[in-house]
């Protein structure tokens, strides 16, 4: 488990989106994560993978979300590279499950998953799943 960076500090991303921590958004971040590889010229095959693994990994952190929290996520491209980085705030009493199917589905669907936790501040932590495909 990695430390969790200020995503704008690290962000090289073509794109950067910040919506509510709401599940109706989620709709909106796989869209733009499905365009994005589309327009990186990945295969039919790794845009599914990508926008399935994206999606996973927002609503894995959306259902744990602190009250008004924002949904941070980044994206890179590059040559035969999709990067995503989805984070939030959680409450501190809430921990971030790398079991079960979802987590699966995340493993399967990208060459890299990794979670970043911070430390612990005004009773929750910043937290964030980096993919990559």
């Amino acid at each position: 488990m990695g430390e969790v960076k200020d995503i704008d500090g690290i962000a090289v991303a073509p794109v950067t989106i910040r919506v509510r921590a709401e599940k109706s958004q989620v709709p909106m971040v796989r869209a733009i994560a499905e365009t994005l590889a589309v327009l990186a010229d990945f295969s039919l095959d790794e845009v599914a993978d990508i926008k399935l693994a994206v999606d996973e990994a927002a609503t894995s952190i959306i259902v744990r979300a602190a009250p008004e929290a924002e949904l941070v996520v980044g994206f890179t491209t590059s040559f035969r590279e999709f990067r995503a980085v989805v984070q939030t705030w959680i409450p501190a009493s809430k921990s971030l499950s790398q079991t079960g199917f979802g987590w699966h589905v995340l493993q399967t669907l990208t060459d890299v998953v990794i979670v970043h936790e911070g430390a612990v501040e005004n009773g929750g932590r910043l937290v964030a799943i980096e993919l990559s495909k």
